[in-house]
């Protein structure tokens, strides 16, 4: 019988942490993504859910409503009522906050806030949100009406 030498098993240990090593990084990688992805969500979920309470609250003018949407499209973005540098999430656009206010006879009923066209780009695979994450709350704040 012929004695087999540990050289020859060299080979093997370097095939069998190349497998086991290509598994794990995988499974890294897929709870990575996993949780990058749910933190963002979550991130924008709280940003917007913050704007539509302030929304809710904040005085509404039926002459200037650009004001009122700039400043919560700013508190979804931001985190504050005035325009930052640094957005909440990466890339996210004034374009993607959309504030929509239901009235009637002008004057606010609810407001709603949702995110739309913002993409979460994880390492395997993007997720589009599209009316996602949206708030809607009553409006219980101040109106100013000049032709009320």
């Amino acid at each position: 019988m012929q004695k087999i030498g540990k050289k020859s098993e060299q080979g093997n240990a370097a095939l069998e942490f190349a497998l086991g090593w290509s598994v794990l990084w995988m499974i890294f990688s897929g709870v990575y993504q996993f949780g990058y992805s749910f933190y963002v969500y979550n991130v924008l979920m709280t940003s917007v859910t913050n704007a539509a309470q302030l929304g809710s609250k904040m005085n509404y003018d039926t002459e200037d409503t650009a004001a009122y949407t700039t400043a919560l499209q700013n508190m979804v973005l931001y985190g504050d009522t005035t325009a930052g540098t640094t957005t909440l999430v990466p890339r996210l656009l004034r374009s993607n906050v959309s504030v929509s206010v239901t009235a009637v006879s002008g004057i606010p009923r609810d407001v709603t806030i949702s995110i739309t066209g913002y993409t979460i780009d994880g390492l395997f695979k993007s997720f589009l949100m599209n009316g996602k994450p949206r708030v809607t709350t009553m409006y219980y704040g101040r109106v100013t009406c000049a032709s009320c």
